[in-house]
């Protein structure tokens, strides 16, 4: 009997995993939380940039922050990235975010290296991508709510 069962307890696990394709609103509501969670690791980003800047942290802070932050954005990438955009004008929505998330996610990498590297232009180059990044976020932010 326990040989029995465990082939369907293996079957509805896997089948539970997988659920129906989103509507498009639902697809909105995450692109809408990834903005927002972009928004906040991009605006570390430059906080940080600023502090390192200005002499104002120790380095171990300034690494350890700017780790979290781009694990973050990395999440982001990871999650949104799955999913599957249920029409046409959901893909174009895909299309639009996933250049924003891969700009904030190499800007934030961009800057830990700068910041280790005690390199000053470099961190300003990326702080000013994180900026600019974070106005295309802004933007798209206020046409998804």
């Amino acid at each position: 009997m326990a040989l029995f069962t465990v082939p369907w307890l293996l079957l509805a696990l896997v089948c539970g995993c997988t659920g129906p394709t989103p509507t498009d609103s639902l697809y909105r509501d995450s692109a809408e939380q990834s903005v927002t969670e972009l928004l906040s690791t991009a605006g570390t980003g430059v906080m940080l940039a600023e502090i390192h800047l200005g002499d104002r942290a120790f380095s171990p802070y300034t690494e350890s922050t700017i780790e979290n932050a781009e694990d973050a954005a990395r999440s982001v990438s990871d999650t949104f990235g799955t999913r599957q955009p249920p029409s046409a004008e959901t893909r174009s929505l895909r299309s639009e975010l996933n250049p924003l998330v891969d700009t904030t996610v190499n800007a934030l990498a961009d800057l830990r290296i700068a910041l280790r590297e005690d390199d000053d232009a470099a961190v300003e180059k990326a702080a000013r991508t994180l900026r600019s990044v974070s106005l295309d976020l802004t933007d798209l932010q206020e046409r998804l709510s």
